[in-house]
Parts: C-alpha cells; structure tokens; sequence
C-alpha cells in the first residue's frame, strides 16, 4: 500500500475521532449498549453466517473442486480483510488464499470474484430500487430519487448497448467471441449467480435490521435497505480509511437524514452498526481461519 494511501486513512480516522468527541458519540454509545437487545443480535449474526453460505454457493458454481465449508470459510477471511483494509485492498486476498491453499490459478479466480461483484451490483441496485420507490411513497419530497435511478438506470443500459455496438462493427470476430463466451458462461449458471446474489443480499439487509432492532431502532425492511445502501456505497469510494470507519458512517448518517432522522442522532447508531458488523466478520473470519488451519493439517 502506498504511503500516500495510509496518510489519508489515518488523516481521515483522525477527522472521524474528532467528531465522535465533539458530538459525545461515546457516552451516547455506552447508554444504547445498555438496553441492548442480545437476542436480536444473536439473530442476526445467525443470519449472517447464511450470506457466507450462499457466497459459497455463488462461486462454488464456477470452482466447484473446492467444498462448501472451506469455499465458506475463505470467504469469511476475504470478507474480513475487504472490511478491515482501505481502498478495497483486501479484494486480493481471495484469490491468493486460493492459490496458495488449493492451486487455483489467480487469473481464473479474480475473473470470477469479478462477476461476482458485478452481480452485487446489479442485486444491490434492484433491492435499492424496491426500497426507494416504498420510502418516496411515504415522504413525496423523496420522489425525486427513484425517478433519477430509473432515468440512470436506463441511461447505462443505453451506453452499454451502444458501447457493445462500437466493438461489434470495429471487431470482426465479435460475434463468434459472443458465442464462446456463453458458452463459457451459460445462461443456466448466469441465472443461478443472480438467484445466490439476491439471496446474499436479501439475507444481509435481514442481518442488518436485525442489529438495528436491537438497538431498539425499528425502521423495518425497505427502510434498513435504503439506509444501508449509503454506508454499503463508501465501501468502493477512491478515499477510504481503516476499517472504513468515519466514510462509512457517513453514508448511513447520510442515509438517515433522508428519512428525516437528524445527524446528531443518527450518529451512534452508525457507529454501533458498524462496529457490530466489524466484529460479526472478524468472528466469521476467525472460525474460518480455523477450519482452513485443521483442514489443510
């Protein structure tokens, strides 16, 4: 990682100390861990481990010499050092633990972790989509934004047919590179990636109304998704911290003011949010860590 990359994470960790002390986000913090709902968090983190199961599933269908538990176990460790480490870096990780532990070539395995992602995206958008049309019915002055990710939404496809026709007139074996190429990825896997990601992602936005439930927050399904959504957004963003702390709460306090909940409120409940969330895969991570370690003994 370049220096530059570190000096603006601690730069950023330095901003986001400096707001929690001078909001009083900790004694706030400690008065929510107090009534806490351990039950809703124990749920949670039950329905947590599924997204793991299913992002087994999801790339099982491609590297199927790989068994379910250690595919799951990998992934927690991946998903781990991807929440942990800033600029997306841990990204690498995947494919070098599947390399170094069963002999997957890196270039076969970044391929597939890459449209894995692409279908994150395309899960994430549809489920945000859902979420923004029920949150506009109930506040008018939100309309706006369904009607600009509808516009958005056709203005991509719009670009990406007209980019596929570019290369199809300037290259003349395109529709031969078409036809090996579903034949590498076949529509019924196609299908099945995008069943697994909506799953993922249904079983996650769970997961995390949930936590928020316990906090005694109760915001319901499509909301949870709409506000997440902006904290799950930072994750990508070129300028990232440490464990994304300070950029993620900056989406969700983002998220939450849409929905009329005020900054200065919703502030410890982003960073109890994603404080449970770090430490939910860290326990994942460590399990994982564990199988892989008897397992290739």
């Amino acid at each position: 990682m370049r220096k530059s990359n570190v000096a603006i994470s601690l730069i950023i960790l330095m901003i986001f100390g400096y707001v929690l002390y001078r909001y009083n986000v900790f004694s706030q913090l400690s008065g929510m861990l107090e009534k806490l709902s351990y039950r809703d968090i124990a749920f949670s983190l039950f329905v947590y481990v599924f997204v793991y199961v299913f992002r087994a599933l999801r790339l099982r269908l491609y590297i199927d010499e790989i068994s379910l538990p250690e595919m799951a176990s990998v992934i927690g460790v991946h998903t781990f050092f991807n929440n942990v480490m800033p600029f997306r870096s841990g990204e690498t990780s995947f494919p070098i633990i599947l390399k170094k532990l069963f002999g997957i070539e890196m270039s076969r395995s970044s391929v597939i972790l890459f449209g894995a992602r692409v279908f994150d995206l395309l899960s994430l958008s549809l489920l945000f989509l859902i979420s923004l049309f029920s949150v506009s019915f109930s506040d008018k002055r939100l309309i706006f934004f369904p009607i600009a990710a509808v516009f958005l939404i056709g203005a991509t496809l719009f670009f990406v047919y007209r980019f596929l026709h570019f290369f199809r007139e300037k290259i003349p074996f395109f529709d031969e590179l078409i036809v090996a190429s579903a034949v590498l990825f076949r529509a019924d896997k196609l299908f099945m990636m995008f069943v697994f990601s909506i799953c993922i992602w249904v079983l996650k936005f769970v997961a995390f109304m949930f936590i928020l439930n316990a906090a005694h927050l109760n915001l319901g399904f499509l909301k949870t998704i709409f506000v997440s959504t902006f904290a799950e957004l930072t994750t990508v963003l070129p300028v990232h911290s440490f464990g994304g702390f300070g950029t993620f709460e900056a989406g969700m306090v983002g998220g939450f003011s849409l929905i009329g909940i005020s900054a200065k409120q919703a502030l410890p409940y982003a960073v109890y949010f994603h404080t449970l969330i770090l430490c939910m895969s860290g326990i994942t991570a460590f399990a994982g860590w564990i199988y892989l370690s008897i397992k290739r003994k």
